[in-house]
């Protein structure tokens, strides 16, 4: 019985070393084959990985959703960069930016986003454009340096009604994600994420599924399988490298830190008297929840310049889908293009 216990306590401290090791040399294969396309900026703490294109005024910044990259915005950047000078980055812990001092709140982020356009020498006035979890991060930083932009593009973007206070349901849907993230942050050390991208690109998808059914139990069924609509909805470049980026042991916590702070950075958002009182455009999904889209409406009504658009032929990916309704947008606050005939309060497109 002891011989037993000792050869499968010594299988499994092998598995683990033959694991890290796997791991240890894809991340180092990775970095050979997919090299940052900006540079990076050090913070002193750790360093951001930051895109910039083109020349002019004012500076447009470009803010990713909850698990993405500046890989989001490759089009839209392209398009904008042929006027101004368009500015992406990867949040820390995401993409090729380094893992960062955690909690991940939105105070800590637009902290780190404010040094990270100083140390760059990235001149205002800046537009501030944010996808999805950028609805809490970008008007942070516009009521925290008025002074400092011309104003605001919020697409499909998470709102602090919807965590301040969350659901029931949401908490739970939130608390589960960060679960889980935390899960295969310890696996992902072990190189197990890594196998099951390379299960997944080399077609053995009934392995890789059973895999991530295990590592993802107690998730909504839509979510926990390779089938999942977070995964198979992101931009093409971007979902190419998922297999890099999403097996990293710094994105799982980094994902999870994000998660768990979420009814904070709401509450924070929510505290504050007046978001912007400069141009602001809020695009809402055709999909998005009722509820959500009902806040987007709200939120542009009692802003002083704002403005609310519906997509409605997009799913939450409207630069995807609708690229031109983000493009006319971020020129109209850009430009300051607000008359009541050629941008009313509300559109539907």
């Amino acid at each position: 019985m002891i011989h037993a216990l000792i050869w499968i306590a010594g299988f499994l401290i092998l598995s683990l070393l033959v694991g890290m090791a796997y791991q240890r040399f894809g991340e180092g294969r990775d970095r050979r084959l997919h090299p940052p396309p900006g540079k990076f900026v050090d913070l002193g703490t750790h360093r951001l990985h930051l895109l910039q294109e083109g020349q002019g005024s004012p500076t447009i910044i470009l803010e990713a959703g909850l698990m993405s990259t500046n890989l989001s915005w490759t089009e839209i950047q392209r398009k904008l960069a042929e006027s101004y000078r368009v500015v992406t980055y990867d949040r820390a812990g995401l993409g090729w930016s380094d893992i960062g001092p955690m909690p991940r709140t939105a105070e800590r982020i637009v902290d780190e986003l404010h040094s990270l356009l100083e140390l760059a020498a990235i001149p205002a006035p800046y537009v501030l454009v944010g996808h999805s979890f950028g609805g809490l991060t970008m008007p942070l930083f516009a009521a925290r340096y008025p002074e400092k932009i011309t104003g605001m593009v919020l697409v499909d973007p998470v709102v602090p009604a919807e965590w301040n206070p969350p659901s029931e349901q949401d908490l739970k849907r939130a608390s589960i994600g960060s679960i889980v993230c935390r899960r295969a942050a310890l696996l992902s050390r072990a190189g197990v994420i890594r196998f099951v991208a390379f299960l997944l690109n080399s077609k053995a998808r009934k392995a890789a599924a059973h895999i991530v059914r295990l590592i993802s139990r107690g998730t909504p069924a839509d979510s926990g399988t390779v089938s999942s609509p977070w995964f198979w909805n992101l931009p093409p470049n971007e979902r190419q490298m998922a297999s890099v980026f999403w097996v990293q042991e710094k994105f799982c916590n980094t994902i999870a830190s994000q998660l768990e702070n979420l009814p904070g950075s709401a509450q924070r958002i929510a505290d504050m008297d007046n978001l912007c009182d400069k141009p602001v455009v809020i695009l809402s999904a055709k999909f998005t929840p009722p509820k959500r889209r009902e806040q987007h409406m709200l939120i542009s009504q009692h802003l002083p310049q704002g403005r609310h658009v519906l997509a409605d032929k997009s799913t939450h990916w409207i630069m995807q889908d609708q690229p031109e309704l983000v493009l006319d947008a971020i020129h109209a606050v850009a430009q300051s293009n607000f008359s009541a005939n050629d941008y009313p309060k509300t559109v539907n497109q």
